[in-house]
């Protein structure tokens, strides 16, 4: 067993303030607990071994992808998360150093920076053009991705992968193994899908992959899991495919996706997808617009900055907006990038857009949200989009669980929206506590407080939590003789920490 160090952990902080806990729910509250309480926060993580220190289950939801599947989708309880960021730290670098060159292992290559792991660019042109330089010299391509990669991946090649990659991180690779396995009730596969740790899991895990490819005596490149391998023989590339086929299974325990495998001229296929119109336009849309490198790997377009005017940037967003629309399918790349240009200049028209078509938008829910929030901060524009805001609580959308919690944590951080009848009606009907507690403490809604004490023990651990946050809008002796006696009466840590911020910030 090892310890985690102070500079993982120092690190662990920066990234978490800096971007997030997971890239598909709202940040917990729980941090600016932790934050307030770092030095005993930092004593506890360091003062035992990796594999002695608890693990709890993660919140896990379903969230619809624009095919109409869904991926597992997973936010860490708070120390999971500290922890977690860590041990990618002390992996990254010694994981770097061992991977394909950059033409064939193209995402997300790694540089350790002031809380950041990552180089700026996601690595995504730098495919797009290894596969047009690649269909020129050869004649044909086989396309294919690994079947839910993240979910799949087997966590003891996880732990051969860091120990090859450096000998001395032997214990590492135990404790992350180990780690990840309690995460999962003590399963054997997959990584969270959410924390941007689990890139650097997951690249290492596809060392040995591109290594076997490359062995076979073709060229390939490769983004995430998505893999293009070239040949000018047919022949010669349905025999890569048989063969990776069955080492992906009997050495990882993975599978290709059988739909999205294809043999195909290299002509064809750069008309078809490099080339089509669609393709281009999109790409010169991108060329307009900043760089933004989100982890989640969904936008993959490295884009370069511009000068423009209000009027030139408002009319070029309802352009993409055109764009976006004539699919019946969402691009989850051009929505992204619509959404986050409008929020960080608020930009409000494309609030009508999303609100007419608001199940279409479903899938990037957590941009949305985050679009909805920055604009909040204007009464006007809250007291104009009244109805419909009210109009989202029957969209069929809300239907899926994590639309519906990103709107509940909206609603429940707006007073505004909390005066609304309907609103409060939809909030009480939550299964989520948190959000209801949020909601309390925004409307300052005493009386819900004091119902909700007695159940601290009996609503799970972001139930209690919330409970507790929840009393800060308590009378003061009220408030701090209950934490007292729920802080003799707890055995976490983090709920003493919370107690602690509570009271002190209250």
């Amino acid at each position: 067993m090892s310890k985690l160090t102070e500079d993982a952990i120092e690190f662990a902080k920066k990234h978490i303030e800096q971007y997030y806990d997971s890239d598909f729910f709202p940040k917990g509250f729980e941090f600016e607990a932790i934050w307030h309480c770092w030095d005993d926060v930092k004593k506890y993580l360091l003062s035992s071994n990796i594999g002695k220190l608890r693990t709890k289950h993660p919140l896990t939801m379903a969230f619809k992808k624009p095919s109409g599947n869904y991926r597992i989708v997973h936010q860490l309880e708070p120390l999971d998360t500290i922890i977690y960021t860590a041990l990618a730290y002390l992996i990254a670098e010694k994981i770097e150093k061992v991977r394909a060159d950059k033409s064939i292992a193209c995402s997300y290559r790694f540089i350790i920076d002031n809380g950041n792991f990552f180089e700026k660019n996601a690595g995504f042109k730098t495919f797009t053009d290894m596969v047009q330089n690649l269909s020129e010299q050869f004649q044909y391509i086989l396309v294919t991705d690994i079947t839910d990669f993240y979910n799949q991946v087997y966590l003891h090649r996880l732990n051969n992968a860091i120990e090859r990659a450096d000998s001395n991180l032997k214990n590492i690779a135990n404790d992350t193994e180990q780690f990840i396995s309690s995460l999962n009730d003590k399963a054997s596969q997959g990584v969270p899908v959410g924390p941007a740790a689990s890139i650097i899991m997951s690249e290492a895990v596809l060392i040995d992959i591109d290594e076997y490819i490359a062995n076979l005596g073709v060229k390939h490149t490769r983004y995430v899991d998505d893999i293009r391998i070239f040949s000018n023989s047919k022949e010669e590339l349905e025999s890569v495919l048989e063969k990776l086929s069955l080492y992906l299974h009997e050495n990882h325990r993975l599978t290709l996706a059988s739909n999205k495998t294809l043999i195909q001229k290299t002509e064809k296929y750069v008309e078809s997808v490099l080339h089509n119109q669609y393709e281009l336009e999109k790409v010169e849309i991108f060329e307009t617009l900043e760089i933004f490198n989100p982890y989640s790997g969904e936008v993959k377009y490295e884009q370069k900055p511009v000068q423009a005017t209000r009027d030139d940037l408002e009319e070029h967003l309802r352009h993409i907006a055109k764009q976006l629309l004539k699919r019946d399918v969402i691009d989850l790349g051009l929505a992204r990038a619509l959404i986050r240009k409008a929020k960080t200049n608020h930009i409000e028209f494309v609030t009508d857009i999303i609100f007419s078509k608001f199940d279409f938008f479903s899938p990037v829910i957590n941009d949305v949200v985050l679009y909805f929030r920055a604009l909040s901060n204007n009464d006007d524009w809250v007291n104009k989009n009244r109805s419909n805001f009210v109009s989202l609580i029957s969209a069929g959308a809300l239907g899926k669980s994590i639309v519906r919690y990103w709107i509940e944590w909206f609603f429940s951080g707006n007073e505004k929206l909390l005066q609304i009848p309907e609103v409060r009606r939809f909030l009480s009907q939550s299964s989520y506590i948190e959000n209801q507690a949020l909601g309390a403490i925004t409307s300052k809604n005493v009386s819900w407080v004091r119902d909700n004490k007695n159940r601290v023990f009996y609503v799970g651990e972001k139930g209690k939590r919330a409970i507790l946050r929840s009393t800060k809008i308590l009378p003061k002796d009220e408030r701090d003789n209950w934490l007292r006696n729920i802080e003799k009466n707890t055995p976490e840590e983090l709920d003493r920490w919370l107690i602690k911020w509570v009271m002190d910030t209250a």
